[in-house]
């Protein structure tokens, strides 16, 4: 079932996307009357199609992108290249329809003999026609502007020069490469602000708990939804709680001293006042796993996730291993862990495997994990936009929240901007060597994310969306030719130089490129499947 809701969120995380890209495009090119042939959603066979005005509308197999057939994007093939006759569907003298197979006994029109002709109006006369042989006399016919040109199951609209892309000002055709990318943004900073307005606002001015998970250490201790925390109590620290700061510094206190020992609480519940002992979470993010909050009184691992490749490496690790000694120096408490894990940097191959001696079935043995450096989560982010630390000691408490339709305003803006920061930082990583395309994912990394958020709700799901589509926007903004900064690239060099580039050689580039980003994509997706089925790439 998590997979079928999973796959179920994926397409729709991936539709709107798309669509909403390739509906800037075409937007633009609508705006700017240029022809569009067909507005796509997938690659493939088509499953669904429609016909509305002049554009096609399809569905199609494959759920990975999308396009919109502009006329002119490419260069335009000559249909009747070698061909000397034709069947026409002429109208009040005007030719309205081509029809390619002659032999097609279904088409019940005449059969011509080709003199010559030009529907794509070459020399920019504004007079399309063909000349044929009609019985016994030559006729030049003049060709309606959106004839159609038929060929067994393939039928088109012809795109005369003034329907075409290219025929356009460049204003006007900056707009349409720029509109995909541009509707991506937009899309974030609206579903950024739906997020922000289905999860509300922490309300820091209480300290009532909220929205406790069973398997927690505040709810192992007795907290539940609603309570009031009222003092906070350690060893040597006391702190009298009216407001959530106050709970903050509190930990902030805690954890600078290092200790980690049990904390006493004192809370409401329904007006009664109420104690109780807590043993805090140790979070170790960079090592993927926490302290098993269940056990006070040894340093017991609960695993979270399982990582194998260049970045980090924990599969020695197991859930239920007791670590009694890290770089042969004994470990007493989880602050021992704390410490160690809290200091990683990361820099240098041999710096970055950590030595452990845990108890595992009553066995001692001799292990080695590779956390995460600290280069690459200083530049990560949860899909919240929260920021990601090495260790965290937590409670496991969350504030209530509140709406607020105008901090949803500044959570839209601030997450977007979040989004390109982390794109940005991502190509840090890439050329500085800190990862590498074997790290990188495709359309089946994403579809396992967008299943683990699924689970989360509606609002994670929204910020998911926003994440990806500032992704998609920027990515197709780099000048590569196959993307839309790539043709951006273009017409700044018909700026500069006041000529048009080659056609041809545009194509064979434009072509070239999009052959090798769908070899990186197969490389990725690869990747991704052999982490999906745990196999070390």
């Amino acid at each position: 079932m998590d997979y079928i809701i999973g796959l179920i969120v994926f397409i729709f995380v991936l539709g709107v996307i798309i669509l909403v890209h390739e509906g800037g495009h075409f937007f633009f090119a609508r705006r700017a009357n240029i022809l569009c042939r067909e507005f796509a959603f997938g690659m493939g066979p088509i499953l669904w199609k429609k016909k509305k005005g002049e554009t096609l509308y399809s569905i199609r197999a494959f759920p990975i992108g999308g396009f919109c057939a502009i006329a002119g994007e490419e260069l335009e093939n000559d249909p009747f290249k070698n061909r000397e006759t034709i069947k026409l569907k002429i109208e009040n003298g005007i030719i309205t329809g081509f029809y390619l197979d002659v032999d097609d006994v279904k088409v019940d029109y005449p059969i011509y003999k080709i003199i010559s002709y030009d529907i794509f109006d070459v020399e920019k006369t504004g007079l399309l026609y063909m000349e044929v042989i009609d019985g016994d006399l030559i006729v030049k016919y003049p060709v309606d502007a959106k004839a159609m040109i038929y060929e067994k199951k393939i039928e088109f609209q012809i795109a005369p020069y003034n329907r075409t892309i290219n025929a356009k000002p460049k204003r006007a055709r900056a707009m349409v490469m720029f509109g995909g990318p541009l509707m991506n943004f937009l899309l974030a900073l609206v579903v950024f602000f739906i997020a922000g307005l289905i999860q509300g606002y922490a309300n820091y001015d209480s300290s009532v708990v909220d929205d406790l998970t069973e398997e927690t250490p505040a709810y192992i201790a007795g907290l539940r939804d609603g309570d009031e925390i009222i003092k906070l109590e350690s060893s040597t620290i006391i702190q009298e709680v009216k407001v959530w700061d106050d709970i903050s510094q509190f930990m902030d206190d805690y954890q600078t001293l290092g200790e980690l020992e049990l904390i006493k609480i004192t809370y409401l519940r329904e007006g009664q006042e109420n104690t109780t002992v807590l043993t805090p979470a140790v979070y170790v993010y960079n090592g993927g796993f926490v302290g098993d909050y269940t056990i006070t009184d040894k340093v017991v691992v609960l695993l979270v996730s399982s990582v194998e490749n260049n970045l980090a490496n924990n599969v020695e690790l197991l859930a239920g291993d007791q670590i009694i000694e890290i770089e042969g120096q004994a470990v007493t408490s989880w602050g021992d862990v704390y410490h160690v894990f809290e200091n990683y940097i990361g820099d240098g191959e041999e710096e970055n495997w950590i030595t452990l001696k845990v108890i595992r079935e009553g066995t001692e043995k001799e292990i080695s994990i590779k956390p995460f450096s600290k280069t690459l989560l200083e530049k990560q982010t949860t899909t919240s936009g929260e920021p990601i630390p090495a260790v965290k000691v937590a409670m496991g408490i969350s504030p209530t929240y509140k709406f607020s339709f105008l901090k949803s305003f500044g959570y839209s803006g601030k997450r977007t901007l979040a989004s390109f920061t982390a794109i940005i930082d991502t190509f840090d990583l890439l050329f500085s060597g800190d990862v590498g395309i074997q790290n990188l994912s495709g359309p089946v990394g994403i579809f396992s994310l967008t299943k683990d958020v699924a689970a989360q709700g509606i609002a994670p799901i929204f910020n998911l969306i926003g994440l990806l589509s500032v992704n998609i926007g920027l990515l197709n903004l780099l000048p590569i030719p196959a993307l839309d900064g790539g043709r951006l690239v273009f017409l700044g060099y018909e700026a500069i130089t006041k000529k048009k580039p080659n056609q041809k050689v545009e194509t064979i580039l434009i072509t070239v490129t999009m052959l090798l980003l769908f070899g990186l994509m197969i490389v990725v997706t690869f990747g991704d499947i052999l982490r999906l089925l745990g196999i070390r790439g």
